[in-house]
């Protein structure tokens, strides 16, 4: 009795151990936050750090940092902010915890269209300056979820955000999964091959989340069975169609996938999801 108890606390203890050290590496790659402490000395002697073992916990991530941009969004318009204002507030706040990491992607693969030949755009898109390409994209990514949350009442807007920021690093998944690596030398590479049964924790964890939150969504707004189908597969839809289509670009215009294609998907993602919800929610 006491052996089997000591090898079930053995195996909590290698459990939680992994959960730690994941949650360590999905909050490196996706914020800025100080997480050095998570790591323990041993672990952060690994190299390179498990980051493809981390995507099971990347859509919550999303939920967690779109609940906390709607969160900051909903506590301005308390006080009489500008929707205007408040939205950029918030979008600012994002930007702070995330580093504008996913914005940076953007605006490099959009400079990148002036390139001829896939090496020569990979090459744009690791130059650090920017063009006017990467200018015209951020500031049309901008304006666009922006505008989309100004619409939207204090009450639901962190629960859109959640849902839109969970699907977003959730759709950034497949791109790994669906293409190789454009570049053997940089961090999205350590991505590939995803592990397949992480994989599929990923996809079950957050079909789960967006599945509760959704439910939770619509018994705040008026209820009905149609607007609660349409809340559950419309964005699926959306988010679908806006990673094939990156995904199209990358394969044949790049070669595979690099860490600014994952940001584009992000950041193409939420604006197409926020763009589907104030139409649906105004």
């Amino acid at each position: 009795m006491i052996f089997s108890n000591f090898i079930n606390d053995l195996n909590l203890t290698i459990i939680l151990n992994r959960i730690r050290i994941d949650l360590a590496c999905g909050l490196t790659l996706l914020t800025r936050l100080p997480v050095s402490w998570l790591f323990s000395s041993s672990a952060s002697q690994i190299s390179p750090l498990p980051f493809a073992r981390s995507l099971w916990c990347w859509s919550l991530i999303g939920v967690a940092i779109g609940g906390f941009t709607g969160g900051v969004l909903s506590f301005l318009e308390s006080f009489h902010t500008p929707s205007f204002v408040a939205a950029c507030c918030a979008l600012s706040a994002q930007a702070l915890l995330t580093g504008a990491i996913h914005e940076d992607g953007l605006a490099d693969m959009a400079d990148g269209f002036g390139g001829i030949t896939p090496e020569k755009r990979l090459t744009i898109m690791r130059d650090s300056h920017i063009g006017s390409y990467g200018v015209i994209a951020l500031c049309l990514s901008y304006g666009i979820r922006c505008g989309a949350l100004m619409v939207f009442s204090p009450m639901i807007v962190p629960l859109v955000c959640g849902l839109t920021g969970g699907l977003a690093r959730m759709a950034m998944v497949f791109i790994p999964a669906w293409l190789p690596p454009a570049r053997t030398n940089g961090l999205a590479s350590t991505l590939f091959p995803l592990p397949r049964h992480t994989f599929i924790q990923a996809c079950w964890l957050f079909c789960l989340t967006y599945i509760v939150l959704t439910i939770i969504l619509t018994l705040i707004i008026p209820f009905s069975v149609t607007r609660l189908l349409f809340i559950l597969t419309l964005p699926l839809l959306t988010a679908s169609i806006g990673v094939c289509l990156l995904a199209y670009y990358a394969r044949h215009y790049l070669g595979g996938y690099t860490g600014d294609v994952l940001g584009s998907c992000v950041v193409i993602t939420e604006c197409l999801v926020l763009t589907l919800f104030s139409a649906m929610l105004s």
